[in-house]
């Protein structure tokens, strides 16, 4: 029996079949793939945005923290104490002060492996500063880092990106001359500028 040629005729229209089933799956699984990639840039644009005000905020918290004195004895009760452990640090306790604790949270970040300590972009940002070994803009920084930095989607990383230049230029890390170009220090002193 010879399968070759009784077979062949047969199993064309099969075969056209097949393909264009499976033609049909791919389109949809391409067109699938499109929109779960357009789904994950909005949750990136949404992601850095929520980043970029988590950054905002740990900032101002800093700067309250650092601008007032360790708080004694006598600023708060027990009472409040006990309220603000059991709110796990949360910042609507109603009091002025926070507890110690609760302060250490803020400054190490939430906790957790997949966070993103803003420490770890400072020291990510200072690192292409020095690398660069020039005055770079806030959207070259950004760029550098890796973040998008066009329309919509670049607009919290550039935020970020500044916020973070300027608690380099307040710890003394960083300068900013002209306004939104920043160097290190380092850079800046072996140019002969006034840093």
């Amino acid at each position: 029996m010879d399968f070759t040629e009784a077979g062949e005729p047969d199993a064309a229209p099969g075969l056209r079949t097949a393909v264009g089933i499976y033609s049909g799956k791919t389109d949809r699984t391409l067109a699938r793939i499109s929109e779960l990639e357009a789904e994950l840039a909005d949750l990136r644009v949404e992601a850095a945005k929520y980043a970029s005000t988590r950054d905002q905020l740990s900032e101002a918290l800093s700067e309250l923290l650092a601008g007032r004195s360790a708080p004694s004895e006598g600023d708060q009760n027990p009472q409040q104490d006990a309220d603000a452990e059991d709110e796990d640090g949360d910042a609507s306790a109603g009091d002025e002060s926070e507890p110690s604790e609760p302060s250490e949270e803020t400054r190490t970040g939430q906790g957790g492996p997949s966070r993103s300590p803003s420490g770890q972009l400072m020291q990510a940002v200072e690192q292409i500063l020095v690398g660069a070994g020039r005055p770079m803009k806030v959207k070259d920084i950004t760029e550098a880092l890796g973040r998008p930095t066009k329309g919509d989607e670049g607009r919290a990383p550039i935020e970020t990106t500044r916020a973070t230049c300027k608690r380099l230029v307040r710890s003394g890390r960083a300068v900013e001359k002209p306004v939104g170009t920043f160097a290190t220090r380092r850079v800046t002193e072996s140019q002969g500028g006034d840093a």
